[in-house]
């Protein structure tokens, strides 16, 4: 059935960029990431943790396309394989734009650093988990929807409406999800660059599988109904050498009926990331997340990372050397972990 949605994909691309008309304004490119881990619990294996092929060009009409696909083999993941993460097509409106299709609902400044440029090799729990379509199958934190965004100068405001399933997900009824959030950015500030952003989210859920968001939450909620309310801030400052950033989570899921308990989760994450030279830079970051506030157990955690990143052509071609140093809440378990990863842009 996947196989049959791309080829529908590719079939409807085709025809709008014949209606446009071919050009070099079509721009694709792809890369790879081969990956190492090492885990005091887990014996070593390589995996392709991403093949990519991303593109945009014009569709029809003022429209433009975007398209990106994922390949991925031997991470020991339920999601392995080939996924089409996002096709949106996209409209400039002034200092608008409108986005409609697959794509990330704009929620998370974590989220939004693509993997390519992170200072250390994976994003936070409490991204990865607690963003709206976050932990949703092979959804990768993506949703079917509309958006509307607007440039306001040194402000950014997005709001998008999701059918609140998850991105290849099968429709069970969810929704809507109302996602909107609010950037601003600002240059001098210490002659360094400040980005600060908030964003809320609010979804209908009717049968919605939140088990892998929550680890430890009650079988209740592989069939979630209810409400969920999530909440984000985050602020980053820049220098020419230099990175310092901060970002939290919370999410509330309220049940329909007693048979499905509330639940609060929340998390956050600091990050500093300094270049040593032209060809190198270290990055540290801590991170905390907690799927149940009301408790504490050895789901509970809180991981320094330590890194190092070698550059060949800058992030076109690179090399991360990451150590987690994982710690959980009560119960302490021996599963530090060494991961390596090499980077190439084609």
């Amino acid at each position: 059935m996947k196989l049959v949605w791309y080829f529908a994909l590719c079939v409807g691309l085709i025809v709008g960029c014949m209606q446009y008309g071919w050009s070099n304004e079509h721009n694709w490119t792809s890369y790879f990431q081969i990956r190492y881990t090492n885990a005091e619990d887990l014996k070593g294996y390589l995996a392709l943790r991403r093949f990519k092929l991303y593109g945009q060009g014009p569709f029809a009409r003022g429209w433009q396309y975007y398209v990106q696909l994922l390949y991925k083999t031997n991470n020991r993941s339920a999601t392995d394989g080939l996924t089409l993460q996002e096709f949106s097509l996209i409209k400039r409106l002034g200092r608008a734009r409108i986005t409609v299709g697959q794509f990330k609902p704009p929620f998370g400044m974590e989220r939004f650093t693509s993997d390519w440029k992170l200072a250390v090799i994976d994003r936070t729990q409490a991204t990865d988990r607690l963003v709206p379509c976050g932990s949703l199958g092979d959804s990768f934190a993506r949703g079917r929807g509309i958006q509307w965004e607007a440039d306001l100068g040194a402000t950014d405001v997005a709001l998008g409406v999701f059918d609140g399933n998850g991105a290849n997900q099968r429709f069970a009824g969810n929704g809507p999800l109302v996602v909107g959030r609010a950037i601003y950015e600002s240059s001098g500030v210490f002659s360094s660059h400040l980005h600060f952003e908030a964003a809320s989210a609010w979804r209908r859920d009717r049968d919605i599988d939140f088990t892998a968001q929550l680890p430890g939450a009650p079988d209740a909620y592989r069939h979630f109904r209810g409400r969920d309310l999530r909440s984000n801030v985050a602020l980053s400052l820049e220098r020419a050498h230099w990175s310092m950033r901060f970002e939290c989570f919370r999410a509330h899921y309220s049940g329909r009926d007693f048979s499905i308990p509330d639940r609060t989760a929340d998390g956050y994450y600091m990050q500093f990331s300094r270049a040593v030279s032209s060809r190198a830079a270290l990055a540290a970051r801590y991170e905390v997340f907690d799927p149940d506030t009301s408790s504490a157990d050895y789901r509970d955690i809180a991981w320094l990372t330590l890194g190092m990143n070698w550059y060949i052509r800058g992030d076109l071609e690179k090399v991360q050397v990451n150590y987690i140093f994982k710690r959980e809440e009560l119960t302490e378990r021996d599963n530090d972990a060494l991961l390596i990863q090499y980077q190439r842009f084609f």
